[in-house]
């Protein structure tokens, strides 16, 4: 059997940073000069990356998606509630209900909007678009999504703005 010669793990490493002097064979390493940088990347680079809508879709269920997702009564009362809007706004006041209660903190009109146009908070409006509540603090921190804070600071968003943004940034689910 042939018996290999011990190596010193150390003195083999140290051995490559030794400055030899060149031998005659030696040939110079010729490098390439770098090419000249673009205009765009010659002055300063930005601080912030682009605040372009460049978030990921929200991922679809593996499961198949039901074709008829709202139920019929809801689809019902969802028809008929243009109607029913109208008829209430336009027909009753506060007038008769004043003189029975002793009043009111909100008008007919403020309490028909806030039904029609509720306020969400962070995970409800996470939950409709599909994502996760970090991603909704990423769009309300670049001024995608619109919102307003309470007082206690936490993220308020209103159905409205939350369809505004749908319609601005193509988040509806693909058919």
């Amino acid at each position: 059997m042939k018996q290999t010669k011990a190596i010193d793990p150390i003195a083999y490493i140290e051995s490559a940073f030794i400055d030899r002097p060149k031998k005659s064979g030696d040939k110079p390493v010729e490098t390439p000069e770098p090419s000249p940088r673009p205009r765009a990347e010659r002055g300063k680079k930005p601080r912030f990356r682009k605040t372009e809508m460049s978030a990921p879709r929200p991922r679809r269920t593996r499961d198949s998606l039901v074709h008829n997702a709202v139920e019929p009564e809801l689809k019902a009362v969802w028809e008929a509630l243009p109607k029913h809007i109208e008829f209430l706004v336009s027909y009753y006041d506060d007038g008769v209900t004043s003189n029975y209660y002793g009043g009111f903190g909100e008008s007919r009109n403020d309490l028909i909007k806030r039904l029609l146009d509720p306020e969400l908070s962070l995970e409800e409006a996470a939950r409709l678009l599909g994502v996760c509540p970090a991603t909704i603090r990423r769009y309300t921190n670049r001024g995608w999504l619109a919102h307003h804070r309470t007082r206690g600071g936490q993220r308020r968003f209103r159905l409205s703005d939350v369809i505004r943004f749908v319609e601005e940034h193509g988040r509806t689910p693909e058919a």
